[in-house]
């Protein structure tokens, strides 16, 4: 696993702009080397930027899979649903030129969020050794430290086995979503967390200063050849 790093931007934008830039060079030295990639992308309002921002690099789209963090198990017409924000600020743009894998939705038959969460791992089934599943995942963040959908002291935070969750009673709403687990996340190539704001700054402080995933679960969010925090000034603020 890889030692986490930072970088330290102007504001939100200039964030965003980095960590796009960051992201479309690991994609081209992926698709370079194996002739494919896979992306995961966040959502959250620095995620977004990030992957409208993505949108202006040239990469060879055709041959990048991508993935969604997580996802609000609500149904596919649902604004809260992180794929619709992703649509409009990149996916709608590419003309269907990636492979997109997206979570279930809730529906009136299948309303059940661990069954859902059964069904996308029997849809796209990992390899059982340590063979990377993402070469990039971008990861917002909250002022508790969670990521995608896992939260502190939360039983999606302690899965050590299953790499996809279902997670009922979520301290945001909407109470039920569908998460990638932070041993998925470990078996990133590559880990953005992308930051801003002073509510953060807690946050990354622990994040980078080797808490305990169970109380800050961007601790566990280490990607197995780099994991970089990019971060605003604020975001930064507790760091020395």
């Amino acid at each position: 696993m890889s030692t986490p790093r930072h970088h330290v931007h102007a504001d939100a934008a200039a964030v965003a702009t980095a960590a796009a830039r960051a992201v479309a060079t690991h994609l081209a030295e992926s698709i370079a080397a194996s002739g494919q990639a896979s992306l995961s992308l966040t959502g959250g309002s620095v995620g977004v930027a990030t992957a409208a921002a993505l949108a202006r690099h040239e990469v060879d789209w055709d041959r990048v899979t991508i993935y969604f963090g997580d996802e609000r198990f609500v149904p596919a017409d649902d604004p809260e649903r992180n794929d619709g924000q992703l649509d409009t600020a990149l996916l709608e743009g590419l003309g269907g030129r990636p492979t997109v894998h997206r979570w279930p939705a809730r529906t009136r038959d299948d309303d059940d969020v661990d069954d859902a969460a059964a069904g996308f791992r029997a849809a796209f089934p990992a390899p059982a050794d340590d063979t990377p599943l993402f070469d990039v995942t971008i990861l917002g963040m909250g002022p508790e430290g969670h990521i995608d959908s896992i939260f502190p002291h939360s039983p999606a935070v302690e899965e050590t086995g299953e790499l996809v969750v279902g997670v009922r009673d979520c301290p945001k709403p909407p109470p039920e979503r569908l998460t990638f687990t932070l041993p998925a996340v470990r078996r990133s190539r590559h880990v953005l967390v992308v930051a801003a704001g002073e509510g953060k700054a807690e946050a990354v402080a622990q994040g980078l200063g080797g808490a305990a995933p169970s109380d800050w679960p961007v601790a566990g969010a280490v990607g197995m050849e780099s994991t970089t925090y990019l971060l605003d000034e604020a975001a930064a603020s507790l760091l020395s």
